[in-house]
């Protein structure tokens, strides 16, 4: 036998044998429902809130704007650099709705308003964004609102605890579901205003409600 092969056994004879390794159960079953947590969103959460408002503004107005728009709206404002910056503003104030082990599915943001045609008063606030993917929106049958409902409250406490009298907000005219939300929260229309999302001007709807 040669010395290689003396090597050989000698080597793989002192080899340890490892137990076979289970396979990794990635993914569980998915649940029938999932429970939503509201919390508040910090400086480190400025890149999570990048991908969930991306995320949700995509999914929102898929039926209404052209892909290209969209991906250039949200590559320019749903950005790591962007929440942060608002973050830093002490009037900012930013919920985040989480799921499972901390996995963002929506958000409300309310900061400065930002209405340049609008007589804006020193006493409002802006709901700048709120946003929640659509399997989220009723709840998981639990009794109370849904968490929709839930996110609206958590902004409107917000506004109140900053202490402003009335908050704003803008909508696109045709999105006539989140109208309707709006509307059954308190808010009137009171006046209108032009978004442009990348080369697309729309027309949105302008809504208050007392605080």
């Amino acid at each position: 036998m040669s010395i290689e092969a003396v090597n050989t056994v000698a080597t793989n004879s002192d080899r340890t044998e490892s137990p076979p390794k289970q396979p990794f159960q990635q993914f569980g079953a998915e649940p029938v429902a999932e429970a939503v947590r509201l919390r508040r969103a910090t400086a480190a959460d400025a890149k999570t809130l990048g991908v969930v408002g991306a995320a949700t503004f995509l999914e929102a107005f898929t039926w209404a704007l052209p892909g290209a728009d969209m991906v250039d709206f949200v590559t320019r404002h749903h950005t790591e650099a962007a929440y942060a910056a608002y973050l830093l503003q002490p009037d900012t104030r930013i919920t985040l709705a989480v799921t499972g082990n901390d996995a963002p599915v929506g958000y409300a943001m309310v900061c400065a308003p930002d209405f340049p045609s609008f007589d804006v008063l020193p006493s409002d606030t802006e709901l700048k964004r709120i946003y929640l993917f659509s399997r989220f929106r009723r709840g998981n049958g639990a009794p109370g609102p849904g968490n929709a409902q839930r996110l609206m409250n958590a902004a409107l406490a917000d506004a109140r605890a900053l202490g402003r009298t009335r908050l704003l907000l803008g909508t696109h005219a045709g999105n006539e579901r989140a109208i309707r939300f709006y509307l059954r929260n308190g808010f009137t229309q009171v006046g209108r205003r032009t978004f442009v999302v990348g080369e697309q001007v729309c027309e949105d709807f302008i809504f208050g409600r007392p605080l």
